[in-house]
């Protein structure tokens, strides 16, 4: 059977995540204070090095936590992470 997008709604277009759980809708992925806050600094492009200096970090744990973020969002890059969470209101 094949389904005819284009005579949808865009909204229907569109399959909402699920909680396999629970069956509501599955909410966006946590992210910790210090994702945040890397994330914000390469929103402004700050590199890892300069996150870093900023936080009292090495570049190394910078982009561990910019990776897992990553891995959080269901990205690859940094800059999809910050479109991501800026779109999800994760930077509250």
């Amino acid at each position: 059977m094949m389904i005819d997008y284009a005579a949808m709604p865009p909204s229907a277009a569109i399959p909402t995540p699920v909680n396999d759980n629970h069956h509501e809708p599955a909410r966006a992925p946590a992210l910790t204070r210090r994702q945040r806050e890397c994330l914000l600094w390469v929103e402004q492009g700050k590199s890892s090095s300069d996150i870093g200096v900023i936080l009292g970090l090495s570049p190394e744990t910078v982009n561990e936590h910019v990776g897992e973020a990553c891995r959080r969002l269901g990205v690859r890059t940094r800059i999809q992470a910050v479109v991501t969470a800026r779109a999800k209101g994760l930077f509250a």
